[in-house]
C-alpha cells in the first residue's frame, strides 16, 4: 500500500502530460483527492513501529521504504494542503500540475525512505519541479537561483556526510551498508570525531532547507514572490525538520549534547530576528515568510532539546505549521485575487465588507499567535516546556515569539479589517471552493486544538524510538571514554 501511495503521484503527473489545458484542474484535484484518502487510509490501519515495509535490493541503492506514526502524519500534511491548493488556485497549465505531482512523488519518497541513499535522491530530485516553477512563475528568477544554489551546496554536504557514515559502518562490520534501521543498532559506534563531521554534513543541509538563521536568507524572497502554490508547498513540505529526526538526533546525540547551547542561541536569535522585520513589513506574503520563518526557529529549537515533549511539540507543531502558515498563504491569494496587491496598507475595514473571510482569517491568525484551544498553542506549549526543563533562560527568550508575534499579528488583523477607510473596497465574495478550504483549515485548527491527543497518542511511541536509540548510543560513546582512558589514550 505504501509503495502505492508512492508511485501513484508519479504515474499521475505522467498522465497529466496528455491532458487538455482545461482538465487540468479537475484532474488536479480528482487525483490529489484519492491520494489524500490513501494517506488516511494507511494512517488509520497504523499499528505502531515501522510499518508498510517493502525492500528491494540493487546495485547502487537499496529501495528499502517504511513508514512510523511521524512520518504518515507529515505526509498527510503534504496531501491536505495539495489537495486544498487545487481546489483552491487557478490551474491554467498543466505543466503545474505535473510538477506539483512529481513533487508529491519526492516528498512521500523522502518520508518513506528506510536507505540513507534513497532517501537523498528523493531530497535531491525534489528540487528538479520546485525550481522549474520559481524560475517559470515566479517574478523574481534572482531569488530561485540564490534558493537552488543554497540548496545544492547543502545537498552535497549532506551527501558526503551519508557515504561517510556508509564508511563508518564498512569499518565496524566489514560491509557498505545506508540502511537506516542498521545505522541506528546499537552495534553501530560512531566514534565521538566522526559525530561532528557527521553533523555538520546534515545540519548545514537541513538547516538551509528549514530555513534556521543565519542560512535563512534565500527564504523570505522565494516565499514572497513565488507563485502562491510555491509558497504553500514550502511550509508544508517539511523535509529539513524530519531530517534531524532522522539522522542528527539517532547518529550524532553527544555532538548535540557539546554544542546544544550554541544551537539554542541560533535558534533564539533566528526566532525574534523572523519576528522583529515581520513587525516592519508592509507586505503581506513577506509577513507571512518571516512570521513562518520565525516559527520554525521554534520547531528545531523543540527537536535539539532531545526531551519527550521538545521532540513531541515539535512533530506536532510541524503539522500544525503547515496547516496554519500554508492556510494564511491561500487566504492572502484571496485577497491579490480580487485586490491584485499584498501591500498592507491599502487594506482597510475589510471586516465591513468580507465578514466571512474576516472570520476564517481571525482562526488562522489566533492559530499562528499560539492561542489556547487552537492547532499551534499544543505545540509550541509541548517545545517550551521541554526547553525549559533543559534550561529555563532559553525558554524564556524563545517565548518571546509568542509576544511579538501576538503584538505584529493583532496589529496587521486590526489595521486591515477594522481601520476605517475613505475609499471603499468591492465587496469579497467568497466562492464555494474557497469556503470549502478555508473550512477545512479552520475545522483542523479547532479540532486538534481541543484533541491533540489525536495525533500525540500515535506519535508517541516513534519519539521514544529516537530518544531510546539517542541514550543507547550516548551510553556507547561514553563507556569508550572510559575505555581509552583507561588504556591512556
Amino acid at each position: 500500500m505504501l509503495s502505492l501511495l508512492m508511485l501513484f503521484p508519479f504515474f499521475s503527473a505522467f498522465v497529466a502530460l496528455f491532458l487538455q489545458k482545461e482538465d487540468s484542474k479537475s484532474f488536479a484535484i480528482l487525483v490529489s483527492f484519492l491520494i489524500l484518502a490513501l494517506n488516511v487510509f494507511l494512517l488509520l490501519n497504523y499499528h505502531g513501529g515501522i510499518a508498510y515495509e517493502f525492500s528491494l535490493n540493487s546495485l547502487i541503492v537499496n529501495f528499502h521504504i517504511g513508514v512510523d506514526a511521524i512520518a504518515l502524519y507529515l505526509m498527510l500534511l503534504c496531501s491536505i494542503m495539495i489537495f486544498l491548493s487545487f481546489v483552491c488556485l487557478d490551474i491554467q497549465d498543466k505543466s503545474v500540475v505535473v510538477s506539483i505531482f512529481l513533487l508529491q512523488f519526492c516528498i512521500i519518497g523522502l518520508f518513506a525512505s528506510l536507505d540513507a541513499l534513497l532517501f537523498y535522491v528523493f531530497w535531491e530530485f525534489s528540487l528538479i519541479p520546485l525550481i522549474y516553477l520559481i524560475g517559470r512563475y515566479s517574478n523574481n528568477y534572482k531569488a530561485g537561483i540564490k534558493f537552488f544554489i543554497y540548496a545544492f551546496c547543502g545537498s552535497m554536504l549532506m551527501l558526503l556526510a551519508i557515504i561517510y557514515v556508509g564508511f563508518l559502518y564498512y569499518q565496524n562490520f566489514g560491509y557498505w551498508s545506508f540502511d537506516l534501521l542498521a545505522w541506528y543498532k546499537s552495534e553501530f559506534f560512531i566514534p565521538e570525531n566522526a559525530q561532528n563531521l557527521v553533523f555538520l554534513g546534515f545540519f548545514i543541509a537541513f538547516a538551509i532547507k528549514s530555513p534556521l538563521f543565519p542560512f535563512h536568507t534565500w527564504a523570505p524572497k522565494v516565499y514572497a514572490k513565488s507563485p502562491t502554490l510555491v509558497s504553500v508547498m514550502l511550509v508544508s513540505f517539511k523535509m529539513a525538520p524530519f531530517g534531524f529526526l532522522r539522522f542528527i538526533l539517532p547518529l550524532t546525540p553527544d555532538t548535540l549534547n557539546h554544542y546544544y547551547s550554541l544551537l539554542a542561541v541560533l535558534c533564539i536569535v533566528g526566532i525574534l530576528y523572523a519576528a522583529l522585520i515581520a513587525f516592519r513589513t508592509k507586505d503581506l506574503k513577506e509577513l507571512i515568510a518571516y512570521s513562518s520563518i520565525s516559527h520554525l526557529g521554534v520547531v528545531i529549537l523543540g527537536i535539539i532539546t532531545f526531551t519527550y515533549n521538545g521532540v513531541s511539540g515539535s512533530v506536532f507543531y510541524m503539522f500544525a505549521h503547515g496547516i496554519v502558515t500554508g492556510g494564511l498563504f491561500l487566504a492572502a491569494y484571496m485577497l491579490y485575487k480580487r485586490y491584485h496587491t499584498f501591500d498592507l496598507d491599502f487594506y482597510k475595514n475589510l471586516a465591513k465588507n468580507t465578514p466571512l473571510f474576516s472570520f476564517f482569517f481571525a482562526v488562522l491568525l489566533f492559530s499562528s499567535i499560539s492561542l489556547p484551544l487552537t492547532i499551534s498553542f499544543v505545540g509550541e506549549f509541548l517545545i517550551l516546556q521541554g526547553v525549559a526543563s533543559v534550561n529555563l533562560w532559553y525558554a524564556l527568550f524563545a517565548g518571546g515569539v509568542i509576544i511579538l508575534g501576538a503584538i505584529y499579528m493583532l496589529n496587521i488583523y486590526r489595521n486591515m479589517f477594522f481601520n476605517a477607510s475613505e475609499e471603499k473596497l468591492e465587496k469579497l465574495v467568497l466562492k464555494k471552493g474557497e469556503i470549502f478550504v478555508l473550512s477545512v483549515l479552520s475545522a483542523l485548527v479547532i479540532y486538534l486544538g481541543v484533541a491533540p491527543s489525536t495525533m500525540l497518542d500515535q506519535i508517541a511511541s516513534n519519539v521514544n524510538t529516537v530518544l531510546e536509540i539517542m541514550q543507547t548510543r550516548n551510553i556507547a560513546i561514553e563507556n569508550q571514554k572510559i575505555i581509552d582512558s583507561i588504556r591512556g589514550f
